[in-house]
């Protein structure tokens, strides 16, 4: 008799830790298909999401399309008191928010015009450097950027960026670089002889590093073809690099005259600050530098959507009554990024050297 009940109690727990094993199997499996599902539906939300944002981010750009469109019909001068350079608030969308800003290109100097140089015109413009009486050239504006942000001016160095932009693999110096340079560095890479498409390329070229592109961005753009200086819309560093007679002091009254209708009234407000004939002011800074009016924009975006953020920008060029976008970049900003630090760095972009831009 108690064997038997022994074995009965033996049996029932045997088929208990059975039931128990079974259901811990049953909700393993359930937990992982649920986990799965899960996983999945955030799969899901997030690329729907995300294809909203980037939907979000194009109509911007369509908006900064038309604006410009608008704005040239109206009229062939650009300036910062235009509607299009007056940055979007912060506007609400359903789930979130998204902003943004155009700027003008042209109000900076755009590095692919050194590519204009060749052997004889670099050669030439050296020989007669002299006597030329401070005219402006291409390597003298850049040249007096450098020096104005203090960085190394030598010839050598610009000699170096032109060789990686002009098409030939001939040298301007001996202190410059072309692939037999490059092909030596570790790791090795050739010379790109083409404009550059980003400006992080420029550390890439011999003697420039990632510290001269942080300080030249602000005032140097990458644009396809050789571009003039919008007078209107350039800040105060760039404006002294234009000559040598544009001291700061003059470069903000400049700025604070603005808009200016023509660059011969801007001409003839340069010889009143600087007590110079605007003969010689057009003779030492020829017309083909600057300009009132822009073709060239960037338009820069930043979209929050359920926890997914995005940064956007394109380059959108207008010409006649058309405006096509030329490039875009499209970067996904990291969850758990301090929101202050971001918020600077958008205000910065869309905001760009206020400090000494009075323009009304």
């Amino acid at each position: 008799m108690s064997d038997s009940l022994s074995s009965s109690q033996r049996q029932r727990g045997v088929a208990l830790i059975a039931v128990l094993l079974l259901l811990v199997f049953i909700l393993t499996i359930v937990g992982g298909l649920f986990y799965r599902h899960q996983i999945h539906i955030q799969k899901v939300t997030r690329s729907l999401v995300g294809e909203q944002a980037l939907l979000l981010l194009l109509s911007a750009e369509s908006w900064g399309q038309s604006v410009l469109v608008e704005d040239g019909k109206r009229s062939a001068i650009d300036h910062n008191g235009e509607n299009w350079a007056r940055a979007l608030p912060l506007l609400p969308v359903e789930g979130g928010a998204i902003s943004g800003c155009l700027r003008d290109l042209q109000g900076l100097f755009n590095i692919n015009s050194l590519s204009w140089y060749g052997n004889k015109s670099w050669e030439d413009e050296l020989a007669a450097e002299l006597g030329s009486a401070g005219k402006s050239t291409r390597r003298t504006l850049f040249r007096r950027l450098l020096e104005q942000l203090q960085l190394d001016a030598g010839d050598a160095r610009i000699a170096a960026l032109v060789d990686w932009l002009d098409e030939d693999s001939w040298l301007l110096s001996p202190d410059s670089a072309e692939d037999n340079e490059y092909l030596l560095l570790t790791p090795a890479y050739r010379a790109a002889n083409q404009s550059m498409v980003e400006l992080a390329e420029l550390s890439l070229v011999q003697g420039f590093s990632a510290a001269d592109v942080v300080a030249l961005q602000p005032y140097v753009n990458i644009l396809p073809e050789d571009t003039a200086i919008n007078i209107n819309t350039a800040p105060a560093m760039v404006l002294m690099a234009l000559s040598p007679l544009i001291t700061r002091d003059i470069a903000e009254a400049l700025i604070a005259s603005r808009p200016y209708d023509s660059v011969d009234g801007f001409y003839s407000q340069l010889a009143i600050l600087a007590g110079e004939t605007r003969q010689t002011l057009a003779s030492q800074l020829p017309a083909e530098f600057v300009a009132v009016g822009s073709e060239y924009f960037s338009l820069s975006a930043d979209v929050r959507l359920a926890g997914v953020r995005m940064a956007y920008r394109s380059i959108i060029h207008r010409q006649g009554q058309g405006a096509r976008v030329i490039s875009r970049t499209l970067r996904y900003i990291p969850a758990g990024l301090d929101e202050n630090s971001e918020a600077l760095a958008v205000h910065s972009v869309c905001n760009p050297l206020q400090e000494v831009d009075n323009t009304p």
